[in-house]
């Protein structure tokens, strides 16, 4: 119901953005304003896909991965710079995974980061024992105690933004969900000097037993 008329929108939206040189300068604010809400929809409606895919029981798509190879190509790309520390005892290491997964677990810490925390200031993987911890930092205000758990509820508020509105949608909601989909957990934690630091530990074998 959602995803037909979103795609005629961002096709008209696109048809227009060709043409700006053509418009008069009075508008081109509003049509840059109308493109950021339609992107931030289009993300919504990804989500809203995303999660009802969960809801639903969605049976996950296994496949051997290299574990840090997929979190350095996700974390990169969602940033648009390199942020990626492998420590060399995860070097190599693979792991039996719905691959579309963690890549958007990985990627909705990333976003999240850079939307909500000031900026995504580095992204460690490594191994300890039988798991995997990937650790996302950004350079935010951090996370208060009293929000840590509610944080991954869907449509959460988040830091110390002065904006009522401000939240994270689903994105956090759909990462919770994943990573206790591969028997792993996930931690807020304060980033020393600052921030916030999210860690994500994932076995190494797991059974889906959702």
């Amino acid at each position: 119901e959602l995803r037909t008329p979103l795609t005629t929108m961002i096709n008209s939206m696109a048809l227009v953005q060709n043409r700006r040189d053509e418009l008069p300068p009075a508008v081109l604010e509003p049509l840059d304003l109308l493109a950021d809400d339609l992107a931030r929809f289009r993300h919504l409606v990804v989500d809203l896909i995303e999660i009802s895919r969960h809801d639903s029981g969605a049976a996950a798509h296994l496949e051997q991965v290299d574990i840090a190879d997929l979190v350095r190509r996700a974390a990169d790309t969602a940033a648009g710079r390199p942020v990626t520390e492998v420590a060399d005892s995860v070097v190599g290491t693979t792991m039996q995974a719905d691959k579309r997964r963690l890549e958007r677990v990985v990627t909705n810490l990333v976003e999240n980061a850079d939307q909500h925390g000031g900026g995504c200031s580095v992204v460690r993987v490594s191994r300890a024992d039988d798991r995997v911890v990937v650790v996302v930092e950004d350079h935010g205000g951090g996370v208060p105690p009293d929000r840590r758990e509610r944080i991954f509820e869907r449509f959460a508020r988040v830091g110390d933004s002065p904006d009522k509105d401000a939240g994270v949608g689903l994105g956090l909601a759909i990462v919770a969900r994943h990573v206790r989909a591969h028997g792993g957990t996930i931690d807020v934690q304060d980033r020393p000097g600052g921030g916030a630091r999210f860690v994500v530990s994932l076995p190494l074998r797991w059974t889906d037993d959702r």
